[in-house]
């Protein structure tokens, strides 16, 4: 092989390497193009989980308003056979001990590990370089084979 042959291999590996390495980044990653529609589809599931949750709880205040008066609570424990005529009926609240609210940190956190978080830089500078070097092989390999047949 020639140096000029040699300096075209170098120059080609050395662009190839740079604009390969800057595609990628704008690709795979961590501020990158998946990263952010991994992201914004994230967003979207989390405002319909949110509006989901919103319609329940205006539907809970409802029920608890309807539910407050003594005559409402005799009506729905008789409605599902809790009382009999002349029973007494109890009502109890939740003081907030109860175990509301791990089901949504569970689901945000499976939705966090389903985020795709792209690839650091020194991952994209090596498949850049391994890219490049395999580029590089094949174009040095046909101009070797076209130089040959000439």
């Amino acid at each position: 092989m020639n140096k000029s042959k040699a300096r075209k291999c170098g120059l080609i590996f050395t662009f190839s390497t740079i604009l390969l390495y800057f595609i990628l980044l704008g690709l795979l990653g961590e501020e990158g193009f998946l990263h952010a529609r991994s992201i914004r589809r994230d967003l979207e599931h989390l405002r319909q989980r949110q509006e989901a949750l919103v319609l329940q709880v205006d539907s809970l205040e409802q029920q608890n308003t309807l539910m407050s008066s003594q005559d409402a609570l005799k009506d729905a424990a008789f409605r599902f056979g809790y009382q009999a005529e002349g029973e007494q009926v109890f009502y109890f609240t939740d003081d907030g001990d109860g175990e509301y609210g791990h089901q949504e940190e569970d689901t945000i956190s499976k939705m966090e590990s389903q985020t795709f978080s792209g690839f650091s830089k020194p991952w994209i500078a090596l498949l850049s370089l391994a890219f490049s070097a395999i580029f590089t092989i094949v174009w040095a390999v046909g101009t070797q084979r076209r130089d040959r047949h000439r």
